[in-house]
């Protein structure tokens, strides 16, 4: 098969994520080596809320275990989603490797509006 759906028909979510973020990273202009350490998506499952923002750590044919970040601060909560209750992934960005020196970030509010998104 296409590497991205398996022999029992279970989709392989971090082939496809990959495949989206490089999909999205063609269509914006930014190709070339992918520096993202972690491609941050957002999860539909069949319950109301989504899981958002989160990266995928490891999946198997049942579950996809993430890291879900916490959107009051630097927590992170691990959670497993069973891959039957997955409706959709969707991807928001993708976090680099390298750390960035807090000087280097500008103060002026209007170079923080002027951002593309996470893609780097």
């Amino acid at each position: 098969m296409n590497g991205i759906i398996n022999d029992n028909n279970v989709i392989n979510w971090s082939e496809k994520v990959k495949n989206l973020d490089n999909n999205i990273r063609k269509e914006i202009g930014i190709e070339g080596e992918c520096d993202a350490k972690h491609i941050l998506i957002k999860v539909q499952t069949k319950a109301a809320e989504c899981i958002e923002p989160a990266f995928i750590v490891a999946e198997d044919d049942t579950f996809l275990d993430l890291f879900v970040l916490s959107p009051q601060g630097a927590g992170i909560t691990s959670t497993a989603v069973l891959k039957s209750n997955i409706q959709s992934v969707g991807v928001i960005g993708g976090l680099s490797a390298e750390k960035m020196d807090v000087r280097e970030i500008p103060d002026d509010v209007d170079a923080i509006e002027d951002l593309g998104g996470l893609y780097q």
